[in-house]
């Protein structure tokens, strides 16, 4: 192997970008202003020794290799190794050099503090090339972020990522120590910091200014991972060729490549080999102040809590002191954790869910979370919170006593895992692709299945006790199963059935035997977690509407993906429409008719004290309906302004809403006098046109009308999706409101999505009119 030839990445902000090579290395960085490479302020910006440093560091690298790609930004330099990865014919090893300066953690711990997940709203489509997210990308965080990639297979692993430690005091050096490199890293005497640096994925950890011996310790590593890629007969770059055969046309980005393997291989990893999957994880790195430390206290026991309104740390404190709360009951003793294992078991939990997926992350999980503590504390399985409140006064419910503290304990847990790894796409879209999940767990509930297996590698290592209870991971793993979407309405049968025995049996359980009443339990703690996963069109309304926000960005994201993989949509109703209040509201306004009123309606039936649920979906169901009102009536007057004074516009549906007598009234007209097409930007009026194309369609045949977020992660994995299938989060249910024009045709969007085009009459005859008032 020729050293030389080895691709050599080195990233430092105080450098400019630049292709260096042996004869022109002088070039780059010269003691004149002018030429300085240096950018930014403070550290990065300290005058001639650093830059005397910075080229000194070229100089040595350029003393074995023939050139080194010089960036200043961490977008910049991913594209390079992406490029590199995406063009490489033969196993060349890159070895990518990320600057970490000496006190980055005092700016780690500041960034800590804020949201990693996007919320509130956000429509903006996360991808690996995103520029904004990966200018952000520095010192540690570059270094995860390559090495996940890494781990993920995104990349090969002839990528060798190195830490150059700058801002090092070498007086803080053991003086007997031969190498600051891997091999001699006592040089810093800081070994923390240098096994976090290695955790994180380092191969090597090297000071600044570079030194001969640290160069020839990277030819070393070089070596090591040719001579591995070669022995393994460049099986890599074939998987990596055979891979793209059945993703033709898809990048290697995420969430391609995750979907395509990821989930799997690290998912057996993590099964067959749990000593080598782990992370350092420091319980201190959490930082919450003490005034939002109370507030989150507060918020977390009542139904008022909102997710969008605190950052990761603070949701995490959030999942603590619920945790905290019901472990403190004595017959939950066995399980009990100290409050540090407690938050690095949150930490490594929040982890396993991808910062990618818009909706179905951590903010959601600890949504659902919060839920369920409410659920619990409100029928009395869970004691009253705050500490010291008051009982709650309980209804009188049998069902209720099934549920001890066992219960309500395993369901916290579950609610943490439930959604662990999910992708952003939904059952549908995996079976569709035949992607290697789907494979594994056969089609059926394809990723509740994944979330059961994966988070139980997390509690394998983190919480032990958990893991090992064969009873807890049985009630579990049937909670995390129940949120599958494809099983609602077998769900909602076996309630019905339970509500006929209980009334038969003057609701009591005397007379079941210990079968039934397991199974009762099961049951209830299968819908209780049901409604927790969808409760969101139950919290108020202005939480609820960023959360139905949220979830239709999710779709769309998955819509583009079918797109680019030329596959039929596998939401139902299509890919949805962002930004129009009218389809969203509809969509809402069916989920809750279809799937979340009559859940909890029903299990109101069983725990009275969920009733404050039914209320606030009745709530939030006539707000949408009035702001739907409010839209088409402010759209009507758009477009009635538009056309001119002549439209006349009486709040009955146009003579071209039915679509049966318009084709009689025309069946005689000659094809040479077509109707006038009037093409109409689509901001703002195509809205309009947009708002009433899918209400002309059956919601039994074709898409239904006004659904963005028609479909979900909770959706059936028996099969591809069809007419019949009424297992999405955002039902067709809501067709109902236009089905009387369900054979209207007469407004169609246009395939181009900067028009619509929208026909009108010339001129109304009477029989136009009387048609008007028939309708």
């Amino acid at each position: 192997m020729d050293h030389g030839a080895c691709n050599v990445i080195y990233l430092d902000k105080r450098a400019k970008e630049a292709l260096v090579r042996k004869d022109s290395a002088s070039t780059l960085v010269s003691g004149s202003p002018q030429s300085s490479t240096l950018e930014g302020s403070g550290y990065f910006n300290s005058g001639k020794t650093q830059s005397e440093e910075l080229q000194s560091n070229i100089d040595m690298i350029l003393s074995l290799f023939n050139e080194v790609h010089v960036f200043g930004s961490g977008s910049s330099c991913l594209s390079k190794i992406t490029q590199l990865h995406d063009t490489a014919s033969d196993l060349t090893p890159t070895i990518v050099l990320i600057d970490v300066p000496y006190d980055e953690e005092q700016r780690l711990k500041r960034l800590s503090r804020e949201p990693r997940t996007h919320s509130p709203v956000s429509s903006r489509k996360p991808t690996l090339t995103d520029s904004g997210e990966l200018d952000d990308l520095y010192g540690l965080h570059l270094l995860l972020h390559v090495s996940s990639e890494i781990q993920q297979r995104n990349l090969s692993k002839l990528v060798v990522p190195i830490v150059i430690l700058s801002g090092f005091d070498r007086g803080w050096a053991i003086p007997t120590s031969p190498s600051p490199g891997l091999y001699g890293s006592q040089a810093s005497g800081d070994t923390v910091r240098i096994v976090r640096y290695l955790d994180a994925g380092a191969v090597d950890v090297l000071t600044s200014p570079l030194s001969k011996d640290h160069v020839q310790g990277l030819a070393v590593h070089a070596y090591r991972v040719w001579k591995e890629a070669s022995r393994e007969d460049s099986s890599f770059l074939a998987t990596k060729r055979k891979r793209k055969l059945s993703w033709v046309g898809v990048d290697d980005s995420k969430p391609y490549a995750y979907l395509r393997e990821a989930m799997v291989s690290n998912l057996m990893t993590g099964i067959c080999n749990p000593e080598t999957v782990g992370e350092s994880l420091d319980p201190n790195d959490i930082e919450v102040t003490p005034e939002r430390k109370a507030a989150v206290a507060r918020a977390v026991g009542t139904w008022e809590f909102s997710a969008h309104d605190y950052t990761d740390d603070e949701l995490l404190y959030g999942a603590l002191l619920m945790l905290q709360h019901a472990l403190r009951m004595p017959e939950l003793e066995k399980w009990r954790l100290g409050e540090g294992d407690l938050i690095i078991f949150l930490m490594s939990s929040r982890m396993a869910y991808n910062e990618f997926v818009l909706y179905h992350n951590f903010r959601h999980v600890t949504d659902v979370l919060q839920a369920l503590f409410f659920f619990l504390v409100s029928i009395g399985s869970l004691p009253p919170y705050p500490d010291g409140s008051s009982p709650v006064k309980r209804s009188s419910s049998a069902i209720a006593t099934l549920l001890k503290p066992f219960e309500a304990l395993t369901l916290l847990i579950s609610a943490i895992g439930h959604d662990v790894g999910h992708p952003g796409v939904n059952n549908a879209f995996l079976v569709a692709l035949n992607s290697p999940l789907a494979q594994l767990y056969n089609d059926r509930s394809v990723l509740e299945s994944f979330h059961c297996a994966a988070y139980s590698q997390i509690l394998r290592r983190y919480w032990p006790s958990v893991f090992a209870d064969a009873d807890m991971r049985k009630l579990m793993i049937n909670s995390i199963l129940a949120t599958d979407m494809g099983l609602h309405f077998k769900y909602m049968t076996d309630l019905g059935n339970l509500q006929s025995k209980l009334a038969h049996n003057g609701n009591v359980l005397d007379g079941f035997n210990l079968k039934q009443l397991e199974e009762y339990k099961d049951l209830t703690c299968g819908l209780l977690i049901k409604c927790a996963d969808i409760c969101n069109v139950a919290r108020k309304f202005d939480t609820a509407a960023q959360w139905a926000s949220i979830l239709t960005d999710e779709f769309s994201n998955q819509g583009a993906m079918e797109e680019a993989l030329n596959m039929k949509s596998c939401l139902f109703g299509g890919p949805p429409i962002r930004d129009n209040i009218i389809k969203m509201g509809e969509s809402q306004i069916g989920f809750m008719n279809i799937f979340a009123r009559p859940l909890f309606e029903a299990i109101t039936q069983i725990l009275p004290a969920m009733h404050f649920s039914i209320e606030e979906i009745i709530r939030n169901k006539n707000i949408w309906e009035s702001k739907i009102d409010t839209e088409k009536e402010r759209k009507s007057k758009m477009l009635g302004h538009f056309l001119g004074t002549d439209f006349h516009h009486d709040g009955q549906p146009s003579p071209m809403s039915s679509q049966p007598d318009l084709t009689k009234r025309d069946a005689g007209k000659s094809h040479s006098d077509p109707m006038p097409v009037i093409e109409v930007p689509i901001h703002p009026l195509s809205q309009v046109a947009g708002s009433e194309q899918s209400s002309r369609r059956s919601s039994l045949g074709s898409p239904a009308q006004f659904h963005p977020a028609a479909s979900s992660s909770r959706r059936s994995s028996l099969g591809q999706p069809t007419s019949t299938d009424m297992t999405s989060r955002r039902s067709s249910a809501a067709a109902k409101r236009g089905s009387v024009d369900g054979n209207n045709q007469s407004r169609r969007g246009s395939a181009d999505a900067s028009i619509t085009a929208i026909l009108v009459t010339r001129n109304s005859g009477p029989s136009d009119k009387k048609k008007k008032e028939k309708n």
